[in-house]
């Protein structure tokens, strides 16, 4: 058996006191750790920054329009936001717009107490609610909400709405975004009177969405209107909802995309990757998602740690302070990932939002703009 390289049995059973096994020498390998060559000095390999991805897309341009000529613009992006180290040819046109969020009953409702205690003169005024926003602290576009038609808060006729409508429109210049209840069917008849009584302006509807759009687009594009499109964090479902629009007749510059805004703490990072994938998706040429997009901001008020009194949440802070933090926080994470149209609720929060955004969108200094970004690490600044 000498030639014989391996022995396999089958069905044998040995009988032995001892068993042994003998293991010829030869190729038994060495235990010792092998010594690893020495590393010679590292040098660095001369290289150059590039940013090569390219953004065929743009995302459409939407014009809110008052009958007076004041109109405020979102979306034209060509890159993505505040992008502005590209240089001048490659900058975004518009900034973020900040919309101040008026409503129809706010003497009335359980607000945090910090937001009460800013408009606590004219929550019974929708219109002197509009007038302030605007003149004390320079908001740009007002969000009017009709939230006592709904059967659930009062079951006021939507004529009253229409009136404080038309008293806003009166009581300031800026442009009006018209906002619902949430209950469909009298949205619906929201919709069909405010559309058509504000047929001389550029506003828009807010919102038409898997229940409601099929009556409430039209109605945008027979008075030429905008109409936000609402969707709860569904990419398909928006690019859905978008073509269905366009199969309406709705024009693409008055199309807004809004995929829910959720909270910091409550689910903000799913509302920041869906509102980045659209925006780059509209970016890379996808025309379906090259659209501005909008988000409730003052959904940041339904965390309880912006609304929690020190009483109950010594830990947390100032209330005072904490409260317009969380939703300046929900509105700046979700503009730089492609947030055109913030919603807010606390008057110092979107001041405070908007000069933010707009330090952010300001103009590279004229001596660095030859520079771009290749050279920004030791650009020096002048002052």
């Amino acid at each position: 058996m000498k030639e014989v390289e391996e022995i396999e049995l089958q069905d044998v059973d040995l009988f032995a006191e001892y068993l042994e096994f003998q293991m010829l020498p030869g190729i038994i390998q060495s235990a010792a750790q092998t010594v690893l060559p020495g590393i010679g000095k590292a040098e660095w390999t001369p290289t150059k920054f590039t940013l090569d991805l390219e953004f065929p897309g743009q995302i459409e341009t939407i014009e809110f329009i008052r009958s007076n000529g004041k109109k405020a613009v979102i979306g034209g992006e060509k890159v993505p936001p505040f992008y502005n180290f590209l240089g001048l040819d490659k900058r975004n046109p518009n900034p973020p717009l900040v919309t101040y969020d008026v409503f129809d009953m706010g003497s009335k409702m359980m607000l945090p107490k910090p937001i009460k205690q800013e408009y606590e003169e004219v929550l019974g005024d929708p219109a002197e609610w509009a007038k302030f926003a605007v003149n004390k602290f320079g908001a740009e576009c007002i969000t009017f909400h009709s939230l006592e038609i709904d059967p659930a808060m009062g079951d006021a006729p939507v004529s009253q709405s229409v009136k404080y409508l038309e008293d806003i429109l009166q009581a300031v210049d800026v442009p009006v975004i018209i906002g619902c209840s949430g209950n469909k069917e009298k949205d619906v008849e929201l919709f069909k009177v405010t559309a058509a009584a504000t047929e001389s302006e550029v506003l828009m509807l807010s919102a038409a969405d898997k229940a409601t759009w099929e009556e409430v687009i039209p109605l945008a594009v027979k008075y030429d209107h905008n109409c936000l499109l609402w969707t709860s964090l569904d990419l398909n479902n928006q690019i859905k909802m978008n073509k269905d629009a366009l199969e309406l007749g709705l024009p693409k510059n008055r199309i807004v995309m809004d995929p829910t805004c959720a909270t910091l703490g409550y689910g903000m990072e799913y509302s920041f990757s869906i509102y980045q994938r659209m925006r780059i998706a509209g970016l890379l040429g996808e025309t379906d998602l090259a659209y501005p997009i909008s988000g409730g901001t003052t959904n940041a008020w339904g965390a309880r740690e912006a609304w929690m009194s020190e009483k109950q949440a010594p830990q947390w802070g100032l209330r005072q302070y904490r409260g317009p933090i969380w939703e300046i926080i929900n509105a700046l994470s979700l503009t730089l990932v492609g947030l055109d149209l913030a919603m807010m609720f606390h008057p110092v929060a979107a001041k405070h939002v908007k000069e933010i955004t707009s330090q952010f969108f300001e103009e590279i200094p004229k001596h660095l703009e030859s520079k771009g970004y290749y050279d920004w690490v030791s650009a020096r600044i002048k002052k």
